[in-house]
């Protein structure tokens, strides 16, 4: 399988992993802490694009040093995902006035494309 399109293989299984992670913190702030819904929502975010940021680096991009850089670079690279998914979802259901689910299908297939771009060529992109 070439390179590319095993990374972008592993950055969805990656995806899986960290959306788990999000359902899960997300879950258990609510029903176990009591935790206000969005501010549940921030927090199981944060914890899974740390976990996400983690399996990425080691395993789908195997990349060494620059941590520092790298994580501010893997979160503005989420944060883009997750302002692009939003316009998407704003655009159908706001400016169309079409099904959610209609956007959440485009933001499935346009967000991943993007965030996996952003990682391979400017995150995770070997130093010179």
């Amino acid at each position: 399988m070439p390179t590319t399109l095993r990374r972008f293989v592993r950055f969805a299984v990656v995806g899986v992993i960290a959306t788990v992670t999000h359902t899960a913190v997300f879950s258990t702030a609510i029903e176990a802490g009591g935790v206000e819904p969005v501010t549940a929502n921030a927090l199981a975010f944060g914890v899974a694009m740390l976990v996400g940021y983690a399996l990425n680096r080691r395993w789908t991009f195997a990349a060494q040093g620059a941590q520092g850089v790298r994580l501010w670079r893997y979160a503005v690279g989420a944060l883009v995902g997750l302002a692009v998914n939003s316009a998407i979802m704003a655009a159908v259901v706001h400016g169309a006035h079409g099904s959610p689910y209609l956007g959440l299908a485009l933001a499935i297939l346009l967000v991943p494309p993007l965030t996996f771009a952003l990682n391979q060529y400017w995150v995770f992109r070997p130093r010179t």
